[in-house]
């Protein structure tokens, strides 16, 4: 156990450390900066997949049975997201600015594991159960990152129309480029969605004898899952680009998030998180 937490402290330092390059690059934003920065991201990503097999092998089932279990998944899940865009079309103005947010959830994911809150029975943790929840987490922390890049997207298109530019929008590459990232998150969140999807309801069947389409986390995926594909048909379709394509990215990932945080929240849902 404790060797455990003292990787997962290693894990949120290594993060911590990304940040502080993540803040002096925001004063300078000196590239070199944010290479290093994304250093640190890349080893504490490493030492997060290194904790988590490690539960893994340890424990016999996935490490998602608990709050701190879910928080450093979801953290995993996007530090590989953005290493992955990064490696399309870096943007380090955009990596400094999510960076935080990876950090955040790996120190949150840290303190709940000094207690840990059970969420679901460790039995129902099969490999198919934790398949569905990692490949949905993948596609949720694309669609993040792709709502990012519509943002970035937003304002550039924006300053161009009147003119008006601060210095760190500099930083940001051509609108084709945010628009071909964007495409990128979005098509990579779309098949992880999709999987997580379907691996769910082989899941569903197999603990309900159904797949109760009227839970509104469950109806929330799938609706999640026809906006974006309303995203690729308008594009490849239509030709639609600009803020008007953005505005399906948009739209999608705000009803993402309330499929994901909202719903168990306002609304009752027969999943455990």
């Amino acid at each position: 156990m404790i060797l455990f937490n003292l990787l997962f402290a290693a894990t949120v330092f290594f993060y911590a450390l990304g940040c502080s390059y993540a803040f002096r690059y925001y004063k300078s934003l000196e590239d070199s900066l944010e290479a290093t920065a994304t250093r640190y991201l890349a080893s504490g990503a490493l030492l997060e997949g290194a904790w988590i097999a490690a539960k893994w092998l340890s424990d016999g089932y996935a490490p998602l049975t608990t709050i701190d279990g879910i928080l450093a998944a979801l953290s995993f899940s996007l530090a590989l997201a953005m290493l992955l865009g990064r490696i399309k079309t870096p943007v380090p103005i955009l990596t400094a600015l999510f960076l935080p947010f990876i950090f955040a959830l790996g120190l949150m994911a840290l303190l709940a594991g000094l207690k840990p809150v059970p969420l679901m029975e460790s039995r129902l943790m099969t490999t198919g159960m934790a398949s569905h929840i990692f490949l949905t987490f993948l596609g949720f922390a694309h669609f993040t990152l792709g709502f990012g890049v519509g943002v970035a997207f937003w304002v550039q298109e924006g300053q161009l129309k009147h003119h008006r530019f601060k210095n760190w929008s500099y930083r940001l590459p051509a609108l084709e480029a945010l628009d071909r990232l964007t495409v990128f998150y979005i098509g990579l969140g779309f098949l992880f969605w999709m999987a997580g999807l379907w691996l769910g309801a082989v899941q569903a069947f197999e603990v309900w004898n159904r797949l109760p389409l009227a839970d509104p986390k469950i109806l929330g995926s799938f609706l999640v899952l026809m906006i974006y594909a309303c995203f690729f048909l308008l594009r490849w379709g239509l030709k639609m680009r600009g803020r008007k394509s953005m505005m399906l990215v948009m739209t999608g990932y705000f009803l993402a998030l309330f499929t994901f945080v909202g719903i168990r929240v306002f609304l009752t849902t027969q999943h455990a998180f």
